[in-house]
């Protein structure tokens, strides 16, 4: 019965990790420019905190996932290179023609 659950906890990690990881680049990771090594450095970190400080086997696998999702990123970034930010176009106000103007000018300078 315990290595049932095991696989179910390794199961329902893995799919949390990629659902978070799937929703995270789609709304998040495509606005925000890092370096790819200071997330590599930040994965590796994180990854080493449970290792020197003991912690509850829940926070543990919290922290491991998000070191997961820390590092898919930096596969991604490495992968795909960084995001392209869309630029807004900037609006330009022109002056409306005024056709009678030409005519008026004409006039009075005669």
């Amino acid at each position: 019965m315990g290595i049932f659950v095991l696989i179910l906890q390794i199961i329902l990690l893995a799919v949390g990790i990629f659902g978070g990881f799937s929703l995270l680049s789609r709304f998040v990771f495509n606005k925000v420019k890092i370096n790819k090594w200071i997330i590599l450095a930040a994965a590796i970190i994180i990854f080493l905190i449970p290792t020197f400080i003991p912690m509850n086997q829940w926070i543990v696998l919290a922290i491991s996932a998000v070191a997961t999702i820390l590092f898919l990123w930096f596969l991604d970034i490495l992968r795909n290179g960084y995001p392209k930010l869309k630029k807004e176009k900037k609006v330009v106000i022109k002056p409306k023609a005024k056709p009678n103007r030409v005519k008026h000018n004409k006039d009075s300078k005669k």
